[in-house]
């Protein structure tokens, strides 16, 4: 238990910086971990929802290509950036287990909420992005660890509503690029 959640939270540091391609492998960590700790209807709905709502986000962003097509400056800005909320998410779980003794699979989950938080400061929108649906996988199987519906339902209607947001505003801000790289 305590290693699928470990090699979750790997995954969901290694997410930060990168494209919605990460999704599925992400939601099926999470919902491999959900399945060995928690237990109860909020637990088998997040070991449902996981695995669906990160194949509906890999299929409606992977098309859109974040930082691969530009520059070389900037996609050096961006690994850069991505290094030090790689960094940043690591010291803040670190600093949570020394304030807090919340018990290992709630740190782990705390821990996959704050590399998304930390994904989520990324200067790419379709990055920022990402990291925000990966900072509500963690909500979600934070909600099905401690039998939650309020969080879990809370958590997927949020989700719904980046995900549908998305799919208006990120080709926006493709284009936007585009057209004039002094707009985004």
């Amino acid at each position: 238990m305590i290693v699928l959640l470990g090699l979750t939270l790997l995954v969901a540091l290694a997410a930060i910086g990168r494209d919605a391609r990460i999704l599925p492998l992400h939601g099926t960590c999470g919902a491999a971990s959900v399945s060995l700790i928690g237990h109860g209807p909020p637990a088998l709905a997040v070991l449902v929802l996981l695995p669906v709502l990160n194949g509906i986000g890999w299929i409606l962003l992977g098309r859109h290509a974040s930082w691969q097509s530009g520059d070389l400056r900037e996609r050096r800005r961006i690994r850069q950036a991505a290094t030090i909320a790689t960094a940043a998410a690591i010291l803040l779980t670190l600093l949570t287990a020394l304030a807090a003794t919340p018990g290992l699979p709630v740190l782990i989950c705390i821990g996959l909420v704050l590399a998304g938080l930390c994904a989520a400061a990324l200067p790419a929108p379709l990055l920022q992005l990402v990291g925000l649906l990966c900072m509500l996988n963690g909500l979600l199987l934070l909600g099905g660890y401690c039998q939650s519906w309020p969080l879990v339902l809370a958590a997927l209607l949020v989700w719904l509503g980046l995900i549908a947001l998305s799919s208006w505003l990120i080709p926006r801000l493709a284009w936007l690029r585009q057209e004039d790289p002094g707009n985004v």
